[in-house]
């Protein structure tokens, strides 16, 4: 992986993870889920190949990670975006 992607992928899971965990009273769940979908969506237009790069990147950057629950969250999210399997 070019190391220039990495801060846009760790941008792209703090998105996530901030819509994922956001409270009511911080963003409206609806205006989130929308987001989250509008986010997957777009990720969803990359190619097979490029899905699965990003699938790739994204279980390195859970296992590296020493929070269980960050670990969990990072390495969930290919599926929950929908991103293409090997």
């Amino acid at each position: 992986m070019i190391q220039n992607y990495l801060p846009l992928i760790h941008g792209l899971i703090d998105a996530f993870l901030f819509l994922e965990s956001a409270e009511a009273k911080e963003v409206d769940p609806d205006s989130a889920a929308r987001c989250m979908e509008s986010i997957s969506s777009s990720l969803l237009a990359l190619g097979r190949f490029d899905q699965l790069a990003l699938r790739s990147h994204l279980e390195e950057i859970a296992a590296g990670a020493h929070d269980h629950a960050y670990r969990d969250f990072v390495r969930a999210l290919s599926d929950n975006i929908g991103l293409a399997s090997p």
